[in-house]
């Protein structure tokens, strides 16, 4: 998960490894800060399978490292941004880092992108929806504790609420994608 993310960011420039923890963790979900610990055994990782390089950066008075990507790290980058990504904890994670990095991939990884995203959308928002109607409809006076009952359904709300609004930003995201594309005449990004 954190390949991913560290290889979108230097798609577009080299970065330091303070840069790229910034960059990671403000693009975890919930937002976090990275340490040092964990971000560069990743940077070693990374340099050890060649897809990045570490240099000294130019005219920097505290001698710091930028990470470059390579070749084949573009390669991996390429791979990673048309896996599938896993139904599990770091599922919002990972498409936030695919998001960051759209304009990296042609329009049809794009567009590929923001349907799988739309659909695990669909199937969250449907589960959310279906629960709510079953509790409002079907818990009995007596039964249960209403304080929880309305709190439980409360929290379905802000769910619903946060599918609709990623339901939304897709329909917008895949506008843009599709006036740029015939903006740039056909042609493509990667």
């Amino acid at each position: 998960m954190y390949e991913l993310s560290i290889l979108g960011a230097l798609m577009s420039r080299d970065m330091s490894g303070y840069k790229l923890r910034q960059v990671l963790g403000s693009n975890l979900v919930p937002r976090r800060e990275i340490s040092n610990g964990v971000m560069y055994p990743v940077l070693q990782q990374l340099q050890h399978k060649g897809y990045i390089t570490m240099s000294l950066a130019e005219n920097s008075p505290r001698h710091e490292k930028v990470a470059h990507i390579t070749d084949i790290g573009q390669k991996h980058f390429y791979a990673l941004m048309a896996a599938p990504v896993p139904v599990d904890a770091k599922r919002e994670s990972v498409y936030l880092f695919k998001f960051r990095s759209l304009a990296a991939v042609d329009f049809a990884e794009q567009l590929q992108i923001l349907t799988e995203y739309e659909n695990v959308n669909d199937q969250d928002l449907n589960v959310y929806t279906t629960l709510q109607k079953h509790l409002q409809q079907h818990t009995k006076p007596g039964k249960s504790d209403p304080a929880l009952l309305k709190s439980t359904i409360n929290t379905l709300e802000l769910n619903i609420a946060l599918c609709q609004t990623k339901k939304q930003w897709v329909a917008q995201t895949r506008t843009r994608i599709l006036q740029q594309q015939t903006n740039d005449g056909g042609m493509h990004h990667a």
